[in-house]
This record gives C-alpha cells, structure tokens and sequence, in this order.
C-alpha cells in the first residue's frame, strides 16, 4: 500500500511538473538528432539514451562519446517544436592527473635549466602527449618555451 502510494505520488508529482510521457518515435527521433549534432562535433561512437519523460516538447536525451581519443559525457536536449538541439558534454577520466604531471614534469625540466617558470599556457593533449607554452624568465630576460611531455618525459624548447 505504501509503495503504491509512493508510485501515485511521484506520477502525480511529474505531472503536475508539466513532464508527459515522450512517445517512442518522438525519442527515436530526438536520439537521432543528438547523434548528428555530437557527430557535427567531431564525436565518435555515440551512445544515446532518451528520458522517457519530457517537459513540454523537450526531449532530454543521456549521451556518452568519444572524441580525439577522451570519453565525453553529457545531455542534449531536443526541441520537437523547433527542432532545436542543444548538446552538454564534459570530459571523464583521468585526464587531469596526466596533465598536471605534465606541467610539473616540464616546470623542473625549465627549472633545472636555470629558468624562473612564470605560467603556463596553452595545454594540449593530443593522444597520451601533453603540449603546453611556458612563460620564462631568467637574468630578467622573458622567454618563451614549448614543453612537449610523452612517457614521462619532458622534452623542452626555448625560443
């Protein structure tokens, strides 16, 4: 009795909310517009999901996909009126820890030159390299260095 009021209540609740239950071809429909704009994106291997609620016409669609070799995650939301489609992906994984093991590999590499590293700029990662720009500066001269970091190693160029 308690659930089969817990289950009436949430209905009740979407409902009320203004969601409505998205017909089937209108989910097929909003996946499909998702997959070609996240492939416009430069995406790959795009998995889909549509919500099988809805608010109004808007179609709430779970996606995950690849692109230049990092998993993405996200929403895109589909406008069955105007046909609009509005995508949301950030990147997972552990791209961070490489990154910043990359900017401290290449910060000891200008250090140990005998360089004062003032920032960074411009991080890449291009596959397993990292690529970054690093502000110098020695003698009170600046400089300019491009640190390329791949296997644990930090291969730095002074311009």
């Amino acid at each position: 009795m308690r659930a089969t009021m817990l289950v009436f209540g949430s209905v009740a609740g979407l409902v009320l909310a203004g969601c409505t239950e998205v017909p089937r071809g209108a989910a097929d429909r909003a996946e499909e517009e998702c997959r070609a704009e996240a492939r416009a994106e430069g995406f790959r291997q795009i998995r889909a999901d549509a919500a099988s609620t809805g608010i109004g016409d808007t179609v709430l669609v779970r996606m995950e996909a690849v692109r230049d070799g990092r998993d993405y995650r996200g929403t895109c939301t589909f406008d069955r009126s105007s046909r609009r489609v509005r995508l949301e992906m950030e990147r997972t994984g552990d791209d961070g820890a490489l990154v910043q093991r990359a900017r401290e590999a290449c910060r000891e590499e200008a250090i140990d030159r005998g360089y004062e590293v003032r920032g960074t700029s411009d991080v890449r990662r291009v596959g397993d390299t990292v690529r970054m720009n690093l502000e110098l500066r020695r003698r009170g001269r600046t400089f300019e260095g491009y640190c390329r970091y791949e296997g644990r190693r930090a291969d730095l160029e002074i311009r």
